[in-house]
């Protein structure tokens, strides 16, 4: 990812600096749990590595079943996906313009794939306006969330502050309402904890093993 001085003049570019200063403000508070609160550190990556691999649902089922505060829990998740929103939404909003600004294929092959889903969804949350985009972001489903929302939102013409404050908002309730839903199956994800957190990092190891391969057979077939 090429970034010079010129992206600041844009607001595309000021999205992006104020994600990656939320970015190396969460590293800051990883390195002060490693240092004063080690209990803690374990929690904070399996909730932050299965939230981003596996999305929401599975980031608060590890929060619930290590018996996480819920509030804690509630603001670690929206803070991790209001993370990677401001700093994905903007990318997506500069790709869209420029689109060799993406030099990395991981995250040129992620962004085409979620516009694409955007694109799919694009006319059905047009019809409904903000509403659409609301229940976008509150529908548990494949590739929605708050991610392919805020890109939606791009594509259909929402302001940036628009998108990004309904977005937000949107996550958050949604993150209450699966924190409460969860909470029914509290008694099970404790007793099955230790299972559910090897499943997960399981199932990361094996997906990471498929990309791999993946680029080992498209080397060789090039």
């Amino acid at each position: 990812m090429k970034i010079n001085h010129t992206l600041l003049r844009h607001k595309e570019g000021q999205l992006l600096l104020l994600g990656l200063l939320l970015l190396g403000c969460f590293l800051i508070l990883l390195v002060l749990s490693t240092l004063f609160f080690p209990d803690y550190l374990q929690q904070l990556l399996s909730i932050t590595a299965t939230n981003v691999i596996f999305g929401r649902m599975a980031g608060l089922s590890i929060g619930v079943a290590t018996q996480m505060d819920t509030t804690l829990l509630v603001g670690l998740n929206f803070f991790i996906e209001s993370i990677m929103v401001l700093i994905l939404y903007p990318l997506f909003a500069l790709s869209w313009k420029k689109l060799d600004l993406i030099s990395y294929p991981p995250l040129r092959q992620f962004l085409a794939k979620s516009k694409k889903n955007a694109h799919t969804y694009e006319p059905l949350i047009k019809r409904y306006g903000v509403l659409g985009l609301i229940l976008f972001v509150l529908t548990p489903f494949a590739m929605t969330g708050p991610v392919v929302g805020s890109f939606v939102g791009f594509l259909i013409g929402f302001r940036h502050s628009v998108t990004l404050i309904v977005v937000l908002f949107s996550t958050f309730i949604a993150i209450i309402i699966w924190v409460y839903l969860i909470k029914n199956f509290e008694e099970v994800l404790i007793a099955y904890n230790d299972m559910l957190m090897t499943g997960f990092f399981i199932v990361a190891l094996l997906m990471l093993f498929w990309y791999l391969i993946k680029r080992v057979l498209q080397k060789n077939t090039a």
